[in-house]
């Protein structure tokens, strides 16, 4: 399946890399969060249903990456065999559920 982003989810993953090359004065955390979120998209591509959970509220998957400090919701489209990345959030931020 094809891993496609929501343009808000982008948005939202570029400011955390932003933020947090700000924040350290170094890329070497951002390299992390874009490696997980590489990992994820293979995982999500190959096997959407596995990798995350259900939220019946938000009609969406949910999964963590680096030991849960982010959560990236994605919807599945098994019609045109592609899954979007609706939310990337930090485990900070309030919840959207």
């Amino acid at each position: 399946m094809e891993v496609k982003w929501a343009i808000d989810a982008k948005n939202d993953y570029h400011n955390a890399l932003d933020y947090w090359y700000e924040h350290n004065g170094s890329f070497t955390y951002s390299a992390k969060i874009i490696q997980a979120v590489e990992a994820l998209e293979y995982d999500l591509a190959n096997n959407p249903y596995f990798v995350g959970r259900y939220s019946k509220s938000l009609n969406l998957y949910c999964r963590t990456i680096l030991k849960g400090r982010f959560l990236i919701y994605f919807d599945v489209n098994e019609k045109e065999k592609s899954i979007e990345i609706v939310y990337f959030r930090s485990s900070k931020q309030e919840s959207i559920e």
